[in-house]
C-alpha cells in the first residue's frame, strides 16, 4: 500500500484486533491488521501515523549506518557470543571451521561457501548454549518450550509460535550474552502473554529489570551482527 513515499506491505491476522506498524531493520514497512479490516479503514490509519512512520524509518536509516562490511579474507573480524575474532584461511585445517588461539580458522576448501560455513558453525555451537541458557530462565518465567529452533528469520531476531516453539535468528549467537538471555526471556514471556501488553512487559521487567538496555542496543548496534558484505 502506498502511504506519500512509502511503500507499506499489509498483512492481515485473525489473531490482531488493532492494526500496529513494524519498521524492520532494512527500513521497510509493514503493518498487521485485522484479518476482517477493510482497506479504507487500514489506508486511514497509516494516513494519520505517516510522519510518525518516516520518523522512524528515518532513524532506522541513520541506525544502519553502523553496518559493518564483512568480506572472507585474513584478518577480518567476526563476531560470536559478543567476542571479536580475526579470520584465518587455512589450508592444512583439519575442520570446516573452529576458533583456534583467538582465530577463526576457516578451511580453505570451504571459501567458496564460506557464509554458509558460518551459519552452521553458529547454529551447531549455539543450540546448546539456548537450551542451557532456557532451562535456567524457564523457571523464572514459568514457561517451557516445546522445541528450539536456530533458524534464518529474516529481519526478525526470535519468534515464537502458537505450539510454543521458539525460534532464533542463527544471527543472535554473533551476540554478547547478556543480549541473548534478554531475546531468551522476551520470547519465554510471549508463551504467557502473546501480546507486548503491560502484562508482558511487567513480566519481562520481573526477570530483568535492565532489559531496556538491551532492546536498545539491539536497535542500535543489531544491525553490526551481520556476515553480509
Amino acid at each position: 500500500m502506498r502511504i506519500g513515499d512509502l511503500d507499506i506491505e499489509v498483512k492481515r491476522s485473525k489473531r490482531r484486533k488493532t492494526i500496529t506498524v513494524n519498521i524492520e531493520r532494512d527500513g521497510s514497512v509493514n503493518a498487521v491488521a485485522p484479518f476482517d479490516c477493510d482497506e479504507g479503514a487500514i489506508r486511514k490509519e497509516l494516513e494519520a501515523r505517516e510522519y510518525l512512520i518516516c520518523k522512524h524509518v528515518a532513524n532506522r536509516k541513520a541506525v544502519n549506518k553502523a553496518h559493518i562490511n564483512r568480506n572472507f579474507v585474513n584478518g577480518q573480524a567476526f563476531l560470536f557470543m559478543g567476542k571479536s575474532y580475526n579470520l584465518f584461511i587455512s589450508e592444512t585445517a583439519k575442520k570446516s571451521l573452529e576458533i583456534v588461539d583467538d582465530k577463526f580458522v576457516l578451511k580453505g576448501s570451504c571459501l567458496p561457501k564460506a557464509k554458509e560455513t558460518f551459519i552452521k558453525f553458529y547454529k551447531k555451537q549455539g543450540l546448546p548454549y539456548l537450551q542451557e541458557r532456557i532451562a535456567h530462565f524457564s523457571e523464572l518465567v514459568g514457561r517451557t518450550p516445546t522445541s528450539i529452533r536456530l533458524i534464518e528469520l529474516g529481519g526478525h531476531w526470535a519468534s515464537c509460535t502458537p505450539q510454543h516453539t521458539i525460534n532464533f535468528h542463527w544471527k543472535c549467537i554473533m551476540a554478547k550474552p547478556e543480549i541473548i538471555d534478554y531475546l531468551i526471556v522476551h520470547e519465554l514471556t510471549h508463551l504467557k502473554y502473546p501480546q507486548h501488553t503491560r502484562q508482558f512487559w511487567d513480566s519481562v521487567f520481573s526477570v530483568m529489570p535492565n532489559y531496556k538496555e538491551y532492546e536498545n542496543w539491539l536497535h542500535d548496534y543489531g544491525v553490526t551482527l551481520s556476515l553480509d558484505s
